[in-house]
């Protein structure tokens, strides 16, 4: 029983976004009866009337608003008697609150759980929360579910992935040639990009599911951040999901590829996959021995949008579900690929250092979709779908329709359709921006329904605005552009938008909070000062970048000049120099909240305003995307099956006996280097493995460092059960010799819990132990063992700087490291 709410931080709750499972929103409806909001008869099950959320959080909000405008010290947690817990956390003018119910979440992890959700938030809009909350009912159903589709993919790769549990960045560990190819093909695709109009394209990488497999980035381009990373795999990963075990991979059907045209392998999809296991079950499991007969079937479409690319189904003349079907056994099943270009000519291979920019007529040539082979399930002509005798029909595919799912290539129009040209501080916004959408009957206004994953069509390309963090400014803007390449593959493509003019506006804003009517109060004369001091400089920049605009911008240009006239004719400059600890007038507090309210709108029209593609770039990718898997194809088994066991825990058993688990982490870097803890829990068993055992240890181990480290401890051992643990954290200088900590760290015990996408926990502490010295000369280290009950102590010290030195021998990490 779990939820997010957002609301405006303010006495009346707003709800700007909600996101609930389906147990939240029947205990909701229950209390809704038993307090007669509601009658029984008129309560749907499957829905919550927003109206009822809105009265259950009003007292606690209000309650909220009031201890942190009077006394400054608002809720951080509520524990019930049921041991249920509600976690507030305030960001900017709104306030986030979590829920949860069922006692599988802890305090602690709702914390870290609505920091990461606003990063999630901030990476699609920016400053601009309030666009959470769109009058379209369409468009607030599209914007509520996608990002509770990505709040639901970080939840699951948290509990798979030890890289968003430890929130650094997995390298895949592949052999040179591998690594060699993928940076050619990263530089060739940047070039092609750049000779075909998308010249601000400066990084691009290759994600194998939650590892990253290469990453290219031009000399102009700058650095990326290892959150921001982590947080493009987020996105990546909730985009195009893969349900894909190791056990499945080995138990596809595969075609060989042919010498001479190297197109992708045939392999099933992920539904197609999942009920192949299951009927393999339910054959292995009736016990039939005939051996000559094989159950035909059709993969189950109720999760997934009926007219995907992968499904290539016809058109039927009348809708019908199509039952399970088992052939005799005299009719073999007969599986064939699906190739929509069977008219075109097999496409040639292409070298890698050849270069693929040489002009349009050749990028028209290489159109052609890399993902059109698909294994569909191909009904012979002698039977029809309920298999009577149809040897006069033609053959056809048929996938069910499911009238429910959403059309999330028609939803997403509004960011997907973004100008292929450069972004400049003169350009135009046009009077007409927003695309029409059409309403949708089943959500309305006050209704919301549990959050499910967003099935978006797997072969289709994605380009939306993303804003990264930088030195410069918080929320720079990017067009993150999202090609499938393989099953599981998928590549990045980041181009930057050159404007000063979202820097000004995200500091002017920043400049701002201090103004809040529940914060002016407590701000000293210097910081009053100083706010307003940064508002007019920073005020009179967008005004000189916006002095060309037109159109709607050129509007809002003349409102922000007549209200920052209003701030300063109602006494700002007055009020921040007299250093009174009281209130604003009503005139100067209300012209503040316009100027903020401008600002905003001002970014949302230059930065997520819809712009449409034109049609060379969108050729550009499809041989970008086409290139790239031509390359990729005959390894796909090969990564696969890396992404699954990057680093085996074989290798280090004969070398360090008693030692179960590691998890090595460059925080100078953020990368991680740990075994693979992968758990495949199958019908009828337990699930109690020695993978399972280990990744139970692993998750449970964490908890207990994390609050160690925020007490200032960065050494622990401690034995529990049958098993040791260990935890090492250390400094160095930029020659490798060990720095000693002399000051004890400073942490707050409330504050953000250890990580980098939420905050630069580990930045702040190498500051804080080395006050002194420039945080780039100084590199920091982690290092967790676990080791069985029976190892002494001074063994696993030993092991410990072993297993480091070793690491750095083998090539795993950059050099030794020394751990005392």
């Amino acid at each position: 029983m779990k939820c997010v709410i957002v609301l405006m931080n303010s006495g009346i709750p707003d709800i700007v976004f909600m996101s609930a499972d389906a147990s939240f929103i029947q205990h909701a409806n229950e209390v809704a009866i038993d307090k007669g909001l509601i009658q029984r008869n008129d309560v749907s099950w499957e829905k919550l009337d927003l109206n009822i959320a809105t009265q259950f959080f009003s007292p606690i909000v209000a309650s909220h608003s009031l201890l942190a405008c009077e006394l400054n010290n608002g809720y951080s947690f509520i524990t019930c008697e049921n041991d249920s817990i509600f976690v507030f956390k305030d960001f900017g003018d709104h306030l986030y609150i979590a829920f949860n119910g069922d006692g599988e979440e802890s305090e602690d992890f709702l914390c870290r759980k609505l920091m990461i959700f606003n990063k999630i938030v901030c990476l699609h809009y920016g400053p601009v929360v309030d666009d959470l909350r769109p009058d379209s009912i369409a468009k607030r159903e599209e914007k509520w579910v996608t990002l509770g589709s990505v709040l639901n993919t970080w939840l699951q790769l948290y509990n798979q992935e030890q890289c968003f549990l430890f929130e650094a960045i997995e390298r895949l560990q592949v052999n040179q040639g591998v690594n060699e190819m993928c940076i050619n093909l990263l530089e060739l695709m940047l070039k092609k990009m750049g000779s075909n109009g998308e010249k601000n394209a400066m990084h691009t990488m290759l994600l194998v599911n939650a590892k990253l497999l290469a990453l290219f980035s031009t000399p102009k381009a700058k650095e990326l951040q290892p959150s921001d990373i982590l947080l493009l795999t987020l996105l990546a990963c909730d985009i195009y999901p893969s349900i894909e075990t190791l056990d499945d991979m080995l138990s596809h059907p595969f075609k060989a590829v042919d010498d001479q045209s190297c197109d992708t392998p045939e392999l099933l999809s992920n539904e197609c996959m999942m009920e192949n296991r299951r009927q393999t079950s339910s054959t292995a499991n009736s016990g039939d021995a005939s051996g000559d007969g094989e159950d035909f079937h059709t993969p189950n479409s109720s999760n997934s949008p009926a007219n995907t690319p992968e499904r290539c189904c016809t058109p039927v003349e009348e809708e019908m579900t199509l039952p399970e079907i088992t052939l005799p056994s005299d009719i073999p099943t007969i599986m064939e690929p699906i190739n929509h270009n069977s008219q075109q000519s097999p496409s040639k291979d292409v070298n890698v250092d050849q270069d693929i920019s040489d002009s349009e007529d050749n990028v028209a040539t290489d159109v052609v979709d890399p993902c059109t082979h698909h294994v569909g399930y191909h009904i012979p002509k002698s039977l029809d779908i309920h298999g009577r005798d149809t040897c006069e029909h033609e053959d056809r595919f048929f996938t069910p329709q499911n009238d429910r799912t959403i059309d999330f290539k028609a939803l997403y129009d509004e960011q997907n359709q973004i100008s292929e040209t450069d972004y400049s501080d003169d350009d135009t916004v046009p009077e007409e921006v927003q695309p029409t959408f059409q309403e949708n009957p089943i959500f309305t206004f006050a209704t919301l329904k549990p959050t499910k994953p967003r099935q978006f069509p797997r072969n289709e390309k994605l380009r939306i605005p993303v804003f990264l963090r930088s030195h410069s400014c918080e929320y720079t803007p990017h067009i993150a552009q999202f090609i499938p390449i393989l099953p599981g593959i998928t590549m990045v493509i980041l181009s930057e938008v050159k404007s000063k003019l979202a820097e000004y506006l995200c500091k002017a804003l920043d400049s701002l909070e201090p103004l809040d009517h529940d914060k002016v109060e407590r701000q000293t004369r210097v910081t009053l000062k100083r706010a307003v001091d940064g508002i007019d400089m920073y005020i009179k920049k967008i005004r000189e970048l916006l002095q060309k605009s037109r159109g709607v911008l050129l509007r809002h240009f003349n409102s922000l000049n007549a209200c920052w006239d209003n701030c300063r004719k109602f006494g700002l400059f007055q009020y921040s120099d007299s250093g009174i600890p009281e209130p604003m007038t009503p005139r100067l507090e209300s012209a503040v909240s316009e100027l903020k309210r401008i600002l905003r709108t001002i970014f949302r029209l230059k930065y997520l305003s819809p712009k449409h593609s034109g049609p060379l770039y969108e050729k550009t990718l499809d041989s970008v995307q086409k290139h790239t898997a031509n390359h990729l194809c005959l390894y796909q088994q090969y990564l696969t099956v890396k992404a699954q066991r990057n680093i085996t825990m074989t290798t280090y058993l004969e070398k360090f006996p008693g030692l179960i688990h590691f998890v090595y982490i460059d925080r100078t870097a953020d990368l991680i280097t740990a075994p693979a803890v992968n758990v495949t829990k199958t019908e009828g068993s337990d699930g109690r493995d020695a993978s399972l055992l280990i990744h139970d240890k692993v998750w449970s181990m964490t908890g207990k460092l994390h609050r160690f480290i925020k007490e200032g401890y960065i050494s622990v051992a401690y034995r529990e059960g049958d098993f040791f643990y260990s935890y090492f954290l250390w400094f160095e200088d930029t020659s490798g010799s060990s720095l000693e900590c002399r000051v004890i760290p400073t942490i707050d015990i409330n504050g953000p819990p250890p990580g980098i996408i939420a905050t630069d926990f580990y930045k702040n502490l190498v500051q804080s132990c080395f006050p002194s010295l420039t945080p780039g000369l100084v590199q920091c280290y982690e290092l967790m063992c676990i080791h069985l009950a029976v190892v002494p102590i001074q063994f696993v010290l030993a092991q410990s700087q072993k297993l480091a030195l070793w690491l750095w021998e083998t090539g795993d990490i950059q050099k030794p490291i020394s751990l005392l």
